[in-house]
C-alpha cells in the first residue's frame, strides 16, 4: 500500500517494472513511513537503503519504523561538516530547513519555529559512508529549498542514479536550475507530479 503523499512510490514501482532488491536514497524520509517513498520498496519489494532526516524528535521514530535501512540524522547539503542553522516549524515539521535556503515556505516557518546547529554531510560523502553501489535506482529529494545546493556538487561520474524525484515548490529559478543540471548530466525530464519533477537517466 502506498504511503507516499503523490503515488511517488508506485510510479517507482511502475517504472521498474516490480523490480525487486533496488536500491534507494531518501533525504527528508520524516518518520520512515508517513508520507515515505521509500517504504512501500523496503517492505514489499525488498529494497534496501538510505533514509535521511535531520529533526532529532522525528529521527527518534524513524529509526525505530525503519530498522533495515541506513539512517542518518545529518543535514544533506554540497559540503561537508559545516554548521548551517535549520529552522524547525513548529507547527509543521515538515517544512523545516536550512535557514539560508528555505523559500516557499519561509515567512510561515519564521513566525513560529525552532532554530538548530546542525553538521552537514554531501550528497557524495553520504554515499561513499555507506558503500552505496554506484549504481541507485531512486532518490527521493525533498529538503525544503535545498535541493539544488545537494545535487549542485554530487558526482554524477562516480554514482548513476536510475529515477530521481527531487521537489520544487514551483520556485525559480530553483527549479530550472535544477532541471539545467540533471540534463546536463545525462537526465531526461519526465513531468511534473504537482509540485515535484522526476527526472530518468539516460541509459535507462
Amino acid at each position: 500500500m502506498s504511503k507516499s503523499q503523490l503515488g511517488q512510490d508506485e510510479k517507482v514501482v511502475s517504472f521498474y517494472n516490480k523490480k525487486e532488491n533496488g536500491y534507494f536514497i531518501e533525504i527528508g524520509a520524516s518518520d520512515g513511513i508517513n508520507l515515505s517513498n521509500t517504504y512501500l520498496l523496503e517492505t514489499q519489494y525488498k529494497w534496501k537503503g538510505i533514509c535521511v532526516e535531520p529533526i532529532p524528535a522525528i529521527y527518534k521514530q524513524l529509526i525505530i519504523n525503519r530498522p533495515n535501512s541506513l539512517c542518518y540524522d545529518n543535514t544533506i547539503y554540497n559540503v561537508s561538516n559545516m554548521i548551517v542553522e535549520f529552522d524547525i516549524a513548529i507547527n509543521d515539521e515538515l517544512i523545516s530547513g536550512i535557514s539560508a535556503n528555505l523559500d516557499l515556505y519561509k515567512k510561515t516557518v519564521d513566525k513560529n519555529k525552532t532554530t538548530i546547529n546542525v553538521k552537514t554531510l554531501s550528497l557524495n560523502d553520504l554515499l561513499d559512508i555507506s558503500s552505496s553501489p554506484t549504481f541507485i535506482e531512486y532518490l527521493s529529494l525533498d529538503t525544503e529549498g535545498s535541493e539544488y545546493e545537494i545535487l549542485k556538487t554530487f558526482n554524477f561520474k562516480k554514482y548513476t542514479i536510475g529515477l530521481i524525484d527531487v521537489e520544487h515548490n514551483y520556485v525559480e529559478p530553483r527549479r530550472t536550475d535544477i532541471q539545467k543540471l540533471l540534463v546536463s548530466n545525462g537526465y531526461i525530464y519526465m513531468g511534473a507530479n504537482k509540485w515535484d519533477d522526476m527526472y530518468k537517466h539516460s541509459s535507462l
